[in-house]
């Protein structure tokens, strides 16, 4: 595990003034000019809308423009968007950058449709966001997926070892990129480099998810960007790590290996013909933010954190606080990994016991729960959570500690490594008739829906996956446990729909 590491952006060529937010100087030069809107959006820059909650959304009706004169068009930038897009290009060491409005989802919708036709073949890691699921069955991509690791200590997936990313890639030379997620949901990275080679000696792009790692490379303190390894495209959520409002997001391409031509046209289908200027507005505002101020905020945050982290783990009893392992490369410090030593408490009843302690946690699963942490942490918001964290520890040192009721372990995948290749694609298994039953009944048969716990969003199973009594036994423990599912098509998870 290393936390110093010196990859910021290149220095530019040419002067970037980063002080300059040319889309959201745009959108008030837009509300000073004061003119009598007679387009759309219908609230009319604030004149009709809801009396009591005026107040509120008042500042932000003003600037919730459409495409208009002065305003620039996000399916065909030219002038003060494109501007934005520059910017953030150069911070984060792209050599373009396309604004999101869908979140990290439509970028990775778009790098599917972009690379895949029907078809075609692409080495997905399994454990990836439903998104890029999504986006390979809209395509009628064929993907091989290759199980991910499981680091040892915390019990979560993260990227599987490179020796079989690359195995993969040399038995399956036709594929049409390589597609990762890097970090995973906590914050555990793994070095690319090599990787990033090897798909380019192959002739084929290597695409990474880097939906929670918005902030790396910004600092020597915390990991390394993709971008910075030799990704050549990158999907971030400017809105999860950085300070960009929900929903808005980045995505960054580097190189000449996935055409951006293609891919602004594929962006240009699925995003909105209407976008949200307030969002796009926000990340051109989280870049400056970051550039000018942020990045000196984000190593004083980091040193915080990590003093009180330290400590922590030295006084808690009943919890741990995970620090690391070999196994990763990578520790985002932002993320906090915590966990009941004995697990007589599972990570989602964590979650409501913090929850209880006025202490909101980002995810929970089987054994832990993640706090994260924002670029800018004051002492005494940091105090806040270590507080919660010595009280929760308190607390359970006091309940009864019996014997710990031996249990195998959650399985969520295949042994590292495992290659899969689904009999029926994501996109027929999508469009074929389906059927409900038992549960128990179901093993053997193939999926007819997408099963879900979420966060982090990965698919347990997906259409058209054999279904085992493995998956059953998961789906089963994880209900048990307390576990969310997204959309399932009966809450109780005793039936489920298989393909006809």
């Amino acid at each position: 595990m290393n936390l110093t590491i010196t990859n910021l952006p290149e220095a530019p060529h040419s002067k970037v003034d980063h002080t300059a937010a040319p889309l959201y100087e745009a959108l008030c030069l837009y509300e000073a000019s004061k003119r009598t809107s007679m387009h759309v959006p219908g609230h009319k820059d604030g004149r009709v809308f809801d009396r009591e909650a005026f107040d509120r959304f008042d500042s932000i009706l003003k600037i919730d423009a459409t495409e208009s004169v002065g305003i620039d068009d996000l399916h065909h930038p030219t002038d003060f968007i494109a501007d934005a897009q520059n910017l953030a290009a150069e911070a984060f060491g792209a050599d373009h950058t396309f604004f999101l409005v869908g979140g990290s989802t439509i970028g990775n919708i778009g790098v599917a449709l972009t690379l895949c036709a029907p078809g075609d073949k692409i080495l997905v890691q399994r454990n990836m966001h439903k998104s890029v699921f999504h986006g390979l069955m809209l395509a009628g991509a064929q993907p091989i997926f290759i199980a991910p690791a499981i680091e040892s200590t915390t019990k979560v997936a993260k990227m599987s070892d490179i020796y079989f990313i690359e195995k993969a890639l040399k038995e399956n030379p036709d594929v049409k990129g390589v597609w990762i997620t890097n970090p995973n949901y906590y914050g555990m990275s793994q070095d690319i480099t090599h990787l990033a080679e090897t798909c380019h000696k192959a002739g084929v792009p290597l695409i990474v998810d880097e939906a929670h790692g918005a902030h790396f490379g910004q600092a020597e303190e915390v990991p390394p960007s993709a971008l910075s390894k030799g990704a050549d495209v990158v999907v971030q959520s400017t809105h999860k790590m950085l300070t960009a409002m929900t929903m808005a997001s980045m995505l960054h391409v580097k190189g000449n290996r996935v055409s951006r031509e293609r891919l602004a046209q594929v962006l240009g289908m699925i995003q909105s013909t209407s976008p949200s200027y307030p969002l796009l507005a926000s990340l051109d505002l989280a870049r400056r933010y970051l550039v000018t101020e942020g990045r000196a905020h984000l190593k004083e945050t980091v040193k915080r954190l990590e003093e009180r982290r330290i400590a922590l783990a030295d006084e808690l009893q009943a919890l741990s606080i995970w620090e690391g392992s070999k196994e990763v490369h990578y520790r985002d410090p932002l993320k906090w990994i915590i966990s009941c030593n004995n697990e007589i408490v599972s990570g989602y009843q964590l979650l409501d016991m913090f929850y209880e302690q006025g202490c909101t946690a980002e995810i929970s699963d089987p054994r832990n729960i993640v706090f994260l942490f924002s670029l800018n942490e004051e002492q005494e918001d940091i105090d806040k959570v270590v507080d919660a964290i010595k009280a929760i520890d308190q607390k359970l040192q006091q309940w009864a500690m019996t014997e710990k009721e031996e249990k195998g372990e959650t399985v969520l995948f295949a042994a590292e490594g495992t290659l899969y290749k689904q009999e029926v694609s994501l996109r027929d298994a999508f469009h074929m008739p389906r059927k409900k039953v038992a549960l128990e009944e179901a093993v053997g048969s193939l999926c007819g829906e997408m099963i879900l716990p979420y966060p982090p969003g990965i698919p347990l199973l997906t259409p058209g996956e054999e279904i085992t009594a493995t998956h059953v036994q998961t789906i089963r423990e994880l209900k048990e446990m307390g576990a969310y599912f997204q959309s399932p098509s009966d809450d109780t998870l005793r039936t489920l729909y298989v393909l006809e």
